[in-house]
């Protein structure tokens, strides 16, 4: 009887991570009410059972057995949690807003986000619809870029050429073709958001098959930073080399996944 009155708490700990967030200690237990001791055992236990894990930076991810009791694609799952991993670094080594976006069958997938608590005023500057995606974030310019010609004119006749609010830098075919060929030679993106009051920062991460099919991006208060805007693309690159490791490690190619990302 004792396991079943525990059934309850083990449930709505899981119940927190089913949308694929990436929480710390402190939000699991502020988001169920739990004594910090209760939430300990029952993290714990569920770390012990491999349907959480914990991070090296000390954050809680859905685990490898989810995956597997949940079916489907292995290789579609295991990039969700690299991915998830990959965001999680950006949100505990930069304290700024981590992303890891994936560009599949010409859509532009969020893949995970991670953003810290503190940043929640960047929320709702980081909603757009689809096509905004595509060209007001750096991550959608920097994924756009780096496609093969078809592609991205596929991509363009589907949802147009970039509005004055969205690239004022690209609202003809030419000057479009122009930003892709900057972006390509410098294989990174900035964008300058909100009237210059946010960076949004993106670097490339290669596929096992060596396509430029997903990438990393990160998010915070233009000058602000206390590292430069330099450093903290070295950062994003690092870590972006080091999912580009685990991914070619477990051979995960975006062309190879079937089911909807």
């Amino acid at each position: 009887m004792r396991n079943m009155k525990v059934l309850p708490k083990l449930v709505q700990v899981l119940e927190l991570f089913a949308s694929g967030d990436t929480l710390s200690f402190a939000q699991i237990v502020e988001r169920t009410s739990l004594t910090r001791s209760n939430a300990a055992h029952i993290v714990k236990a569920l770390c012990a059972n491999n349907l959480l894990t914990k991070t090296k930076f000390g954050y809680y991810c859905m685990g490898s057995k989810i995956f597997e009791l949940a079916g489907g694609d292995f290789h579609q799952n295991l990039l969700y949690m690299l991915a998830q991993r990959g965001a999680d670094r950006i949100a505990s080594e930069l304290d700024e807003l981590g992303v890891v976006v994936a560009c599949w069958h010409n859509q532009r997938i969020t893949l995970a986000k991670v953003q810290p608590e503190r940043m929640v005023q960047l929320s709702i500057a980081d909603r757009w619809f689809e096509k905004s995606g595509w060209y007001r974030l750096s991550s959608g310019r920097l994924l756009l870029a780096l496609q093969s010609d078809p592609t991205i004119q596929e991509i363009v006749d589907s949802i147009g050429l970039p509005s004055a609010a969205e690239w004022p830098e690209a609202m003809s075919p030419e000057k479009l073709q122009q930003e892709i060929a900057r972006i390509r030679q410098q294989r990174y993106a900035v964008v300058m958001r909100e009237n210059s009051r946010l960076t949004s920062l993106a670097v490339p991460v290669q596929d096992a098959s060596g396509a430029d099919t997903l990438c990393v991006s990160t998010v915070y208060i233009t000058g602000r930073h206390q590292l430069g805007d330099r450093a903290i693309l070295e950062h994003l690159q690092s870590i972006a080399d080091e999912l580009h490791s685990q991914i070619c490690f477990h051979h995960i190619s975006i062309k190879d996944i079937n089911n909807t990302l």
